[in-house]
C-alpha cells in the first residue's frame, strides 16, 4: 500500500473546514436571548414584538385601554381599566413561558420563543 503524503495546503484545507462547521454550528444552536418574542392579544388585535424592542402599546380592551410597555428586556402591563390590578401587579416579564393577563378587559401578554432553561430559582 502506497502512503499518500500530507502537504501543508491539506492541513489548512482540513483546519478551514473544521473552523467552518464550528462557527455553523455554533449560529444554529445559538439560543441568546434576542430570539424571545412578546405577544400581546386584545379583542380585536394581535402584536407581536421582540423582547429587546422599546414601545408602548395601547391596547382597546371591553372595558377600556390597557397599555403595555416593552423596555429594558421586560414586558409588563403599566395600567389597565380593571379594579382588581393583579395584571399591573405582575411586573416585568422576561422569560420564556412568563405571562400576564387583565382578563376583565380581554388583554394577553406572553413571552416565548428559544430561551434559557435554567431553573426557576423561586420554585425551590
Amino acid at each position: 500500500m502506497k502512503k499518500i503524503p500530507v502537504k501543508p495546503l491539506d492541513v489548512l484545507v482540513i483546519f478551514l473546514c473544521a473552523a467552518l462547521t464550528l462557527l455553523i454550528t455554533a449560529s444554529v444552536y445559538d439560543s441568546g436571548a434576542s430570539s424571545l418574542m412578546v405577544t400581546i392579544e386584545g379583542p380585536d388585535k394581535t402584536w407581536v414584538f421582540p423582547l429587546e424592542a422599546e414601545e408602548l402599546v395601547t391596547v382597546t380592551g371591553v372595558m377600556g385601554v390597557t397599555l403595555v410597555e416593552l423596555h429594558a428586556g421586560k414586558a409588563a402591563i403599566v395600567s389597565s381599566p380593571c379594579s382588581g390590578q393583579t395584571c399591573v401587579a405582575a411586573g416585568g416579564l422576561y422569560k420564556d413561558g412568563q405571562w400576564a393577563a387583565c382578563l376583565p378587559n380581554r388583554v394577553f401578554l406572553l413571552v416565548e420563543g428559544k430561551g434559557t432553561d435554567a431553573v426557576d430559582a423561586a420554585a425551590w
